[in-house]
This record gives structure tokens, C-alpha cells and sequence, in this order.
């Protein structure tokens, strides 16, 4: 007798068995070289231990140590850490350089470090709103601009990150943040247009709410009760996100969406 429903889909509860394509996937990384800024936790920190787990050697990257600690400990051996303001001048050479001197190649760069800054136009402060776009929008840019030259000779990819308020009927109180991203969004696209023909593939993931530290401060800001079971799990993004870069070369998954089932009321 069988686990599982009569479809043979897991059971409510039940550990989710890798798939054929997991395996798959585990072959195409073996041996690549990939970044990940945002590492230190939530959704960055569940892309580095899947890539890891799919055999790729992986730069962990975030401010806190502590946090780096913690994510390479929990992933497979072939990860490691590099702590930096990846906002500062020059972090992005030194991050291409500390996976260079690890691995022969760049081939996978995930950029999911980021802030939200809420507030509205009238109340913002000025070097708030510079600091989100340092962080959300500048940090990324020169640190693609850095990767270039190893991601064209490996002919890698580039994962975006980007958030759902992208599509939001309603930002008020959190318009730096919709800017940002949606400056981001357009980078997106403009460096796709650019270097597809290189050979480098770009993609985009934009999840709803997921349970992280952020959302968790979110909810309590609200005043509203947080209920992490309801919402994505950093797994769940990480899971799609890696699954879209061991597609084959044939094809590129622009801008994947995914949302949590429970539709959450904040």
C-alpha cells in the first residue's frame, strides 16, 4: 500500500518527495559558481541553500555575519560566506572577485538583498528614500555591471527578485517602496533586451507575501495577527525560482508570479 491520494499527490501534512526534475536540476548546477545577496535569511537565504543543494558552489551574501552563520551551516557544504554593505563602493568587485577565487565561473547571480521603506511623499525623509534606492536599485545595478564580463564567458543567468507591490492597485503609506521596485522592474527588462544575445539568460520572480522576518514586522505594524502558515514559505519561492533557472537553454522564465493560496486581509 501507498502513500498519498489516490493521484498519488501527497497527503495534507506529508513531506514533500523531490522530483524527477530536482534531480535533473542537481546534474545541470553540479560544478557552477553562484551569488546570492540577501542570503543572510528568508527568501535569499532559501535560494542559497537550494542552489547549494542542487550542487552548485554558493557566495553567501549579507550585512550580518551571524546570519551568514546560519545560512551556510544549514546548506549544503559547498556554500560560503562574504559579510558586506553591498550598497558600499566597491562590494560589488569584491563579490564577484570572492566567488572568482573560489570557482573557475560566474554562472548563476541572485540579487534578493533589499529594504522597505514606508512613509508617505509628504513625510519622507530625503535620505531615506537616497538609502532605499542605494540598496534596491544602485546595489543591484553595479554589481550586475561587475558580473557581466564572467556571466557573458559563462553565458549565466541573472535572478531578480522583485516584489509584488510592482502590480498594486493601492501604495499609499509605501511609494518609495513601489518606486524602487518598480525602477528595478524596468532594469529587468532593459538588461534582458541587452543581453540575451550574449547568451545570458535574466529572470524575474516576484512573490506575494512570504513569511520572513519583514512581513512579520509588517503585521505587527498593522496591528494585525501574523499567521506565517498562511502565507508563501521562503522554500516555495526558492523552490520555483531554481526550477526556472535548470530550464533548458531553449527557453527563459521572464517574470514568474506566485502568490499565497490563503489570500492574507493586510
Amino acid at each position: 500500500m501507498t502513500n498519498g491520494s489516490p493521484n498519488g499527490a501527497p497527503l495534507e501534512g506529508e513531506a514533500r518527495k523531490p522530483s524527477k526534475s530536482s534531480n535533473e536540476g542537481a546534474a545541470s548546477l553540479f560544478g557552477r559558481g553562484a551569488l546570492v545577496t540577501g542570503a543572510g535569511r528568508g527568501i535569499g537565504r532559501a535560494i542559497a541553500q537550494r542552489l547549494a543543494a542542487l550542487g552548485a558552489t554558493v557566495l553567501c551574501v549579507s550585512r550580518t555575519q551571524s546570519e551568514l552563520d546560519e545560512t551556510v551551516t544549514s546548506a549544503d557544504s559547498r556554500a560560503f560566506a562574504l559579510a558586506l554593505d553591498i550598497s558600499a563602493d566597491g562590494s560589488a568587485q569584491a563579490m564577484v572577485d570572492a566567488l572568482l577565487a573560489r570557482v573557475p565561473s560566474l554562472d548563476i547571480l541572485v540579487h534578493c538583498a533589499g529594504i522597505m521603506q514606508t512613509g508617505s511623499v509628504e513625510g519622507m525623509n530625503l535620505v531615506d528614500f537616497d538609502r532605499a534606492f542605494r540598496i534596491n536599485v544602485r546595489a543591484p545595478y553595479a554589481l550586475t555591471q561587475a558580473a557581466l564580463p564572467a556571466l557573458k564567458i559563462s553565458r549565466g543567468q541573472v535572478l531578480f527578485v522583485n516584489s509584488s507591490i510592482i502590480r498594486a492597485a493601492n501604495t499609499a503609506g509605501r511609494g518609495t517602496h513601489a518606486v524602487t521596485q518598480s525602477a528595478l522592474k524596468a532594469f529587468v527588462n532593459c538588461l534582458r533586451d541587452e543581453v540575451n544575445a550574449d547568451g545570458v539568460r535574466v529572470l524575474s520572480i516576484v512573490p506575494g507575501r512570504t513569511a520572513t522576518p519583514r512581513q512579520e514586522q509588517l503585521f505587527a505594524a498593522a496591528g494585525q495577527p501574523y499567521r506565517p502558515e498562511l502565507l508563501l514559505q521562503p522554500e516555495d519561492v526558492a523552490e520555483l525560482a531554481c526550477d526556472a533557472l535548470v530550464l533548458p537553454r531553449t527557453a527563459e522564465a521572464t517574470d514568474l508570479f506566485v502568490r499565497p493560496m490563503q489570500k492574507s486581509p493586510l
